[in-house]
Parts: structure tokens; sequence; C-alpha cells
């Protein structure tokens, strides 16, 4: 018998593994493609790039996606990364039927998730199944109306150091400013304060090394998101110069938060009556004494995780909506007008907001929405389907990732007409109680919805509310303004306005 070469062999191991596994994964590819034909996006898509070449960042997000929701009644939507899929739930009812499941988050190689697990661990924001309900349910009581009182004197502390410096950087140039560093490190200092009682003047130390930490995090994840071979593998991240940096400072944050929490467990083990006699509790105190029915509470892993993710969170996200309510009230002088005068109304001579002004500042609350509604920090959440699921006509497989997509539900002309204006009163009662319940999104919403969003919602009452009464904003309208998705909705160019005293 003749001997088989090793050419032969190699020949047939090629062909045995594509008939196997590959040409299976192909017809699976197209088998699916063919399924989701009906969400084809109205936008033109590249042969290899796909729709790609709409991330030009050149044009407004808004404007884009405007045109896209335009006499657009699909309620799902396919666009293409390159060959990836990447299905969209344009409509509230789809977004209602994806957020009211418990279907996980993706974190598989390339998905939006994985980008976070580095830094934030398996926090809240990434966690899935089992984990997720049980720490939810642990955290929870740090988000009770009463603990969230106690916060409002440190946003006010917060304010008092940010408006004597936008007070002092007006007086040394009558030019405008550039308000989002500075929002930056007030709301990294309000989360630091508010989540370890860390008070390192983190608004007068730009050398800080947390500050570094965290803005050279963000910056290199989105330096990441530019490269297809970085996004779908960690090791090659991590060779190349961006990841060894980026290691850096992961490495740095962990730290931090590790010394701070073993500092306060051995206060705690010192005096056992620390927590009772403590007047006001931070997030670290509730998480380290937060038990579940079987008397367990959460690991020193888990602690850190969910301190890290409410720290990177939740300050991130704060800071875009402020800034982006900043932007409007310079552009909207009526309005900033409207809100100026109900800030007065409720506070009278006072300079600081106390709990009780919150709830009557309703001309400000439904400024913050409209805000939020034509920018959302976060504009969209993917989930994973672990089972088949019908939606808008066409069962879609396990496995299938879907992503459900705030920004354009929000700018569809059929649930929000004229979607680009902006008009508060749209949030008036009787103009909401007819509205669907998952049209507006800026927090998610369902069993996931975002765990702080009263919290985030006092922060920027509070904040915004002391710097109207302080400064009358007026708009650069030299300096282009261009909201661009990276990770949170921003503005690529930053935003620029000049304070007058009032």
């Amino acid at each position: 018998m003749m001997m088989l070469s090793l050419v032969d062999v190699v020949v047939a191991v090629v062909v045995s593994y594509g008939l196997w596994f590959v040409v299976p994964a192909l017809w699976r590819y197209y088998t699916f493609c063919q399924l989701v034909k009906p969400f084809k996006s109205k936008r033109k898509s590249h042969w290899l790039l796909g729709h790609l070449i709409h991330l030009n960042f050149k044009e407004s997000i808004l404007t884009s996606v405007a045109k896209l929701m335009e006499n657009n009644p699909k309620k799902m939507m396919i666009e293409w990364m390159s060959f990836i899929p990447q299905l969209h739930a344009i409509h509230p009812d789809t977004a209602a039927i994806i957020l009211k499941s418990s279907e996980p988050k993706p974190k598989g190689r390339g998905q939006p998730y994985s980008l976070l697990t580095p830094f934030l661990g398996d926090g809240l924001v990434t966690s899935n199944g089992p984990k997720w309900e049980r720490n939810r349910k642990l955290i929870t009581p740090a988000f009770h109306f009463d603990t969230l009182r106690s916060y409002v004197s440190i946003f006010n502390e917060t304010a008092d150091i940010l408006l004597a410096k936008f007070a002092k950087q007006m007086s040394e140039s009558p030019e405008s400013i550039d308000v989002m560093d500075s929002l930056d490190l007030a709301t990294l200092d309000v989360m630091l304060r508010c989540s370890l009682s860390y008070d390192g003047d983190i608004q007068k130390r730009e050398d800080h090394p947390y500050v570094e930490a965290v803005r050279e995090v963000f910056r290199l994840t989105v330096e990441r998101l530019r490269k297809p071979w970085h996004l779908f593998s960690w090791k090659l991240f991590t060779m190349s110069a961006n990841g060894k940096q980026y290691v850096k400072y992961v490495d740095y944050m962990y730290r931090f938060t590790d010394e701070l929490i073993v500092k306060r467990k051995k206060e705690f083990a010192d005096d056992p009556s620390l927590l009772q006699k403590k007047q006001k509790l931070d997030f670290l105190d509730i998480l380290l004494t937060a038990r579940d029915d079987s008397g367990i509470g959460l690991t020193d892993k888990e602690i850190k995780d969910e301190v890290n993710t409410l720290i990177f969170g939740g300050h991130d996200t704060t800071k875009a909506a402020m800034g982006w309510a900043i932007y409007n009230y310079g552009k909207y002088p009526e309005e900033q007008e409207r809100v100026y005068q109900e800030i007065c109304d409720v506070t009278g001579d006072r300079k600081n907001i106390e709990w009780e002004d919150i709830g009557k500042l309703q001309r400000m609350s439904m400024f913050l929405k409209e805000t939020l509604r034509l920018y959302p920090s976060g504009p969209a959440t993917t989930r994973s389907l672990t089972k088949p699921l019908e939606l808008d006509g066409v069962t879609l497989p396990a496995g299938t990732s879907v992503r459900v997509n705030f920004l354009c539900i929000h700018l569809r002309p059929d649930v929000f007409p004229d979607p680009l204006e902006f008009r508060p009163d749209r949030f008036l009662p009787e103009n909401t109680e007819n509205r669907h319940p998952y049209a507006f999104l800026p927090f998610s919403a369902g069993p996931r919805n975002c765990i702080g969003h009263n919290f985030a919602m006092n922060e920027e009452k509070v904040i915004l509310a002391r710097l109207l009464k302080r400064f009358r904003i007026v708009l650069d309208e030299d300096h282009k303004v261009l909201p661009v998705p990276l990770i949170m909705l921003q503005s690529k160019t930053g935003i620029k306005v000049r304070f007058e005293d009032r």
C-alpha cells in the first residue's frame, strides 16, 4: 500500500476542518443574513467596510440618525460593521421586548461590554444572571432616598469649587472657556467623596494620579475601538504601546480603591460600633455591610468591582449630561431664563440647594429630560439572546446580539414630532401620559435600568441650579459643537461658553 505523503495528510486535515467547522459556520452566517433582510438599513453600505463609512465624525450623530429615522416605519434595523452584522431595535415596541427580558449583556470577543470588563470587572454594568440579581439587591439600599439625601451637601460643596473656578477663568480671559475638563473633575470629585469619602482636592489638583488614570483609561479605550484587531484581541492590544499604558493605569486604579477598602475594613474591625456612630454613610459603608438572605456579604473582589463601576460609570455619564445641559442653556436663552426664574422662586435668597428644593425644580427637570432625549449619555445597550425571540415578525436565533438604540428611538418623528427641535414641554404631564413607557430611555429601562439615575439627576439639578443662579450662560457661536458617539455621547470639539455674573 502506498504511504500517504505529508502534503496529503495536511490537505486531508484542512479539508476535514473546512467540512466540519468552516462550511457550517458559513451556512449559519448566510442563513442569518437572509433572515434579517427585512431589517435592511436605509443607509448605503460599502462592500468591505459596510456602514463603517458613515462613522467619519464629520457630521453630527444627531443629524445622521434623524435622517435615518425620517419616514422610517421599521422597528428593527441591521447595519454592518464590515462583515459583522449589528442588529438594532429602533422602536419602543421592540425595545420593550428586549429590555423587559432577563437576557444577558454580551461580553465575548469584540462585543461592546468586553471593552468595559478590564477596568469595571464584573460589576452591575457588566455582570449577568444570578450574580447580577443578588448584587443588585444588595446594592439597592445605597440609592435609597434617605441615603441620597445626605449627598446634597457634597453636591453643594462641589459646586462651590466649580463656580469659583469658572469665575476665576472668566476674570483672567474674556474669551469663552471649554467647560468639559472642569465638569470632569467636579463629577469625579463627587463620585470619590460619595462612594469612598475620599477628599483629595480632585478639582484643585489636575495632576492627581487618579485623575490621570481615569482620563487615560477612557482615552485608550476609545483608541482601542478604532483598531478592530485590538478590539477583537485582548492579547494583541496589551502587546501594543497603548495596551501597556492601559494596563498600567488600570492597575493603579485598582490599587487606589484596594487601599481605601482595606483601610475602611480595618476601621470597622477596630471599632465595631463605627457604623452606628457615622452620621453619613457612603457607598463603601453600605457595600461592606450588605448581607443577602443567607447572611453572606460581597467578596473583596465584588466590592472593588462595584466601587470602580460606580466611580467610572457615575462620573463620565453625569459629566456628559451636564455638559450638554450647559450647551442647551446657552443655545436657548429663553429656556435658560425660565429655569433661572424657577430656581429663584424655589430658593429665594439661599445660595445652597437643599433636599426639599430638588423635587420642586419641575422646569429644570423637564429641561434635563429634553437634553437627555437629544443627548443620552449612553446612546445604546446590548443583549445576547439565550433563546429564540420574535422581533418585528422575524424569529431571531439564540446567540444573536441585539442592540437597543436609544438615540434612534429618541429621534423617531412618530414618537417625538420634529425630533431635532429642543422642546422641554414634551415632558409636561399632559404630554407624557399617553407616551409609550419605552420611548424615553436615557437610563435604559426594565429590570436592568440604571440603578443610579436618581443620584445622577439630583447631582445635575443641584450643580446646574447653583450655576444658573450665579451666572448667565452665553454660548460661543463661533465654536462648532460636534456630537459623536465615543463610548459616551459627547462633543468631539468640547463645549465653549461664557459666564456672565447675574
